[in-house]
């Protein structure tokens, strides 16, 4: 494991940063857009914006990979998310924000397949789901740090922004310095939508599922804590307790799923996001203290999915696929993503606050007949 994780710490560094600058730039826009008082649908279509994006760059990726390198892909990509979210700043429009959020969307989903690909390609099937899962970990780490962030500063001036910025920018030095261990390949084969499902029907769906959930979570859950009557450090909070609970099951999740198998882990986690989706249906009356334990067994439950999905796509990939199987996990996380937030939405819209639990549950019910019946 020591040798595993070596060989790829400077994609999991590189997470971290640019990860920390995901979620305060997340957080901070959908925050920053309740401020504005952009409606509920708006806020979705925004939000949406960055997965069509994210949900794009897969389509390009192996070619972008196989000419430029891992390296060159990631740094650029993050360097290109700095300027985005700086953008921002100035620029407070529904549409320039939804066009911003799409380039963001594709530049970011650019470096995470060249991360993603890059642990695949080094790391063998026994120890993939605990090394992946230390990656999600640390991501997670990350995005609880921006929680805290977020009250640094007015979402009211660019601050916060630039400070976002700063650190997408920073998240370019580990890979730049592990530039010789990167995977040094001929151009990866490709490796379609259709072979992936072949190969891992429950992969692929539970990777597009999680992209559901996960975005629900991240993009909608501070504008539910806003909507709440929870402050600015409160929202910070209720954001950080869904890291922290999905940081402390990951690895555990990860451990079970090398051990007894990843399809029960995707069905007792999709089971377990069930109930907490009824959980937090009833604690949208009751009470912040019944919100935010709702928050971070939510966390414990929907964050680890994406991992565990695919470790287990990847446990039926040849290593000459990897990098075109990773492109599309991406996409297939990417298009689960744009539904999320514009499901969410409508569902707040139409049934208030307690609208996103109804969406987590509805997903998380398909994630568990996938289990069920596929393998």
């Amino acid at each position: 494991m020591r040798r595993a994780v070596a060989s790829v710490w400077a994609v999991i560094l590189t997470a971290f940063f640019v990860q920390t600058a995901n979620g305060l730039q997340t957080s901070l826009l959908s925050v920053r857009a309740g401020l504005e008082a952009f409606h509920p649908v708006t806020i979705g279509i925004v939000m949406a914006s960055y997965y069509v994006g994210y949900s794009a760059a897969p389509l390009a990726s192996r070619a972008v990979i196989g000419r430029l390198g891992h390296v060159n892909t990631m740094g650029i990509g993050a360097l290109c998310a700095a300027a985005v979210i700086a953008a921002h700043a100035f620029v407070v429009t529904p549409v320039a924000w939804a066009v911003f959020r799409m380039v963001s969307g594709f530049a970011l989903s650019s470096l995470y397949i060249g991360a993603e690909s890059w642990i695949h390609d080094r790391v063998d099937n026994e120890k993939r789901g605990r090394v992946f899962s230390i990656y999600m970990v640390v991501q997670l780490i990350a995005m609880t740090l921006a929680q805290a962030l977020l009250s640094a500063g007015d979402p009211r001036t660019a601050l916060p922004f630039l400070l976002a910025a700063g650190l997408f920018a920073v998240g370019t030095a580990p890979v730049l310095l592990a530039r010789g261990t990167a995977p040094h390949r001929a151009p990866p084969e490709p490796f379609n939508i259709v072979r992936l499902f072949l190969a891992s029907p429950l992969g692929a769906i539970a990777t597009v599922l999680s992209g559901v959930t996960w975005s629900i979570v991240f993009t909608f859950g501070p504008n539910y804590a806003q909507r709440s009557g929870f402050d600015l450090h409160q929202v910070s909070l209720y954001m950080a307790l869904a890291m922290i609970g999905g940081g402390l099951l990951q690895f555990p999740l990860g451990w079970l799923s090398d051990v007894t198998g990843r399809r029960l882990t995707i069905g007792l986690m999709s089971a377990g996001g069930i109930a907490v989706a009824l959980l937090g249906l009833w604690a949208d009356g009751h009470g912040d203290a019944a919100k935010y334990l709702a928050s971070a067994l939510t966390g414990a439950l929907v964050f680890p999915m994406y991992a565990i999905s695919c470790a287990h796509t990847n446990d039926a990939v040849a290593p000459q696929n990897r990098v075109a199987a990773a492109a599309g996990l991406v996409l297939l996380f990417g298009l689960g993503s744009i539904f999320g937030p514009l499901a969410c939405g409508g569902a707040v819209a139409a049934m208030g606050t307690g609208g996103l639990f109804v969406v987590l549950a509805a997903a998380l019910s398909v994630s568990l007949a996938a289990a069920a019946i596929t393998r």
